[in-house]
C-alpha cells in the first residue's frame, strides 16, 4: 500500500535542485563554474570517442582541460586548444582568463557552457591531464565538490547530442554498430538510467537512447500538455529522422507504453521488434481502474489532482517529492536489489533539477489523461515482442491487471515471449541488469535481419 501511494505521489522524480541541499548525497554537490566561483572544477575520466563533443589528449595537443555543463544539465569534459572555438577566443586569450563564458563548438554541434581554465599552476594542469588520461581511476576533484557520476556514465553523457523536434531540444546518445535499438526510459528517469545496458548492447548493436520531452536533458516547455501520444509521435519522428533503419524499441515503465504506441501506430518498416520491461498501464494511475489496491487509493488520487490544480499547493508538494531523501526512499521501494540504489542513481534523477518547466511537467503528467492501454495496442502489433517482468514490482505487479494481461497474451500469441525475473523490482534493467541481458541479448540475436 505504501509503495502504491509513493507511486501516485512520487515516482515522477523529475527535476531536482542542482544546488546543495540538506539530505543530498555528499557527492551530488557541484559548482556551476561561473565567473564568481573561483577556479573550482570537477574533473573525471575523459570520454575518448570520435562521436562525442570532446576528447581528452596530451597537454601540448590540447592544453587546457575543464569540465563544462550544458544548459540542459549533463556535465561533459571540454578542452580549449588549437582548432577549437571558444567564442572566437584563441588559446592565448583563454590562458589569460580564469573563466570564459562561451558557446563551445564541438565536433557534433554546439553546447552552451562555461569553459574554465583550471589553474594558472601548470603542475595542477598536468595532474588533471594525467587523471583524465587514466583508464582505471575514479572521478577526481580539483578544488571542488565530488561528483557521484562514474567514468562510464560520464562517457555516455559526453557523447550526448541534440535533435530539434517541433521547436524543442531533445537529448539523445548513440553508441556502437550493428542493428538499431532505441532505449526509452521510464517515469522520471533519463538516458542515465540505462547506464548498465548501453555498453553491453553496443557490442553488437547501434544503441540509441533518448530523453523523452519533459525529462532528463530534453526540453521542458512551459504550459505544455504532456501525453503518451505526444511521446509516441516524438519517437516515430526520431526513428525517421535520426535512426533511419528498422529498429527494436526497448522501454521500461511508461517508456514501454510509449514503445507500444509507437509500434502500433508507426508506418511499416520503422520497428522490427519491441521489448517491454515492466510496462506501465498508462501515463499515470488513472489508467488502472480494476485493481483493488488503486481503488482503495482513489480518494488520495482525487486529492492529489485537486492539489496539483492549485499552484500555491502544487509547488511545495513538488519540492517535497523531489527531495533527495524521498528520491532514495522511493527508489528503494521499487528496487529489490538495494545496493543498486547508489548515489549515482540518485544523482541521475537529481541532475535535471530546477529546469524551468519541470513543475508543469510534473503537474500535467500526473493529472493528464492516461493514454492508450496495452490491451488496446497489442492486437495491432505483429512483429516479435519480448516481455521482461520483475516479479517484485509494487507499481505494476505481475498479479495486477497489466501483468495478468501480458501473462495471458504470452500464452496465446506466438509473437510474444514472456520472461519473469524472480526477486527483481520495477526497473529490472538497472536492478538486476545481468538477468535482463541473459534474456534480451539472445532474443535480439534471433530477430530476422
Amino acid at each position: 500500500m505504501a509503495a502504491v501511494t509513493s507511486s501516485a505521489l512520487g515516482l515522477w522524480l523529475p527535476s531536482l535542485p542542482r544546488a546543495t541541499s540538506a539530505g543530498a548525497p555528499a557527492c551530488a554537490s557541484r559548482s556551476r563554474l561561473s565567473s564568481s566561483s573561483g577556479s573550482t572544477s570537477i574533473v573525471g575520466k575523459c570520454a575518448a570517442s570520435g562521436r562525442g563533443l570532446w576528447r581528452c589528449a596530451d597537454r601540448g595537443a590540447d592544453r587546457w582541460i575543464a569540465l563544462g555543463r550544458t544548459t540542459s544539465g549533463p556535465d561533459f569534459v571540454a578542452r580549449a586548444g588549437p582548432g577549437d572555438d571558444a567564442s572566437g577566443k584563441t588559446e592565448t586569450e583563454i590562458e589569460n582568463e580564469k573563466f570564459v563564458d562561451a558557446a563551445v563548438s564541438g565536433r557534433e554541434g554546439t553546447a552552451a557552457a562555461t569553459v574554465a581554465v583550471l589553474s594558472e599552476d601548470m603542475n595542477a594542469v598536468d595532474k588533471v591531464v594525467e587523471l583524465a588520461r587514466g583508464t582505471e581511476q575514479e572521478a577526481s576533484v580539483v578544488g571542488g565538490a565530488q561528483s557521484c557520476i562514474s567514468a562510464e556514465l560520464a562517457a555516455i553523457y559526453a557523447n550526448c547530442r541534440k535533435w530539434e523536434w517541433r521547436g524543442n531540444s531533445i537529448n539523445y546518445v548513440v553508441q556502437g554498430s550493428g542493428p538499431a535499438v532505441l532505449l526509452v526510459h521510464g517515469f522520471g528517469a533519463s538516458i542515465g538510467h540505462w547506464r548498465k545496458n548501453i555498453g553491453v548492447l553496443a557490442k553488437s548493436n547501434t544503441v540509441y537512447a533518448i530523453d523523452l520531452l519533459g525529462f532528463g536533458a530534453s526540453a521542458k516547455p512551459l504550459n505544455f500538455k504532456y501525453s503518451m501520444e505526444t511521446w509516441a509521435e516524438m519517437l516515430t519522428d526520431f526513428l525517421k529522422e535520426i535512426v533511419g533503419s528498422p529498429a527494436v524499441l526497448i522501454g521500461n515503465s511508461i517508456g514501454s507504453l510509449a514503445c507500444l504506441i509507437t509500434s502500433a501506430e508507426a508506418p511499416a518498416g520503422l520497428v522490427r521488434g519491441t521489448v517491454v520491461i515492466n510496462c506501465a498501464g498508462g501515463m499515470n494511475n488513472k489508467a488502472v481502474t480494476d485493481d483493488w489496491r488503486l481503488k482503495l487509493l482513489l480518494p488520495i488520487l482525487w486529492l492529489i489532482d485537486f492539489i496539483l490544480s492549485i499552484p500555491a499547493l502544487a509547488t511545495p508538494l513538488f519540492d517535497r517529492i523531489r527531495s533527495p531523501d524521498n528520491i532514495k526512499s522511493v527508489l528503494q521501494s521499487v528496487y529489490n536489489n538495494k545496493d543498486a540504489v547508489d548515489d549515482e542513481l540518485v544523482e541521475i534523477i537529481l541532475t535535471p533539477a530546477g529546469d524551468p518547466g519541470a513543475l508543469n511537467a510534473f503537474i500535467t503528467i500526473n493529472s493528464g489523461p492516461p493514454g492508450p492501454k496495452p490491451q488496446t495496442l497489442l492486437p495491432k502489433i505483429n512483429h516479435p515482442i519480448l516481455v521482461v517482468w520483475g516479479d517484485d514490482d509494487p507499481f505494476t505487479p505481475l498479479d495486477g491487471p497489466v501483468g495478468k494481461f501480458f501473462k495471458t497474451l504470452a500464452a496465446s500469441s506466438p509473437n510474444v515471449e514472456l520472461n519473469v525475473l524472480p526477486n527483481v523490482g520495477h526497473c529490472p534493467h538497472d536492478d538486476r541488469p545481468g538477468l535482463v541481458h541473459e534474456k534480451l541479448l539472445p532474443w535480439l540475436a534471433s530477430l530476422p535481419a
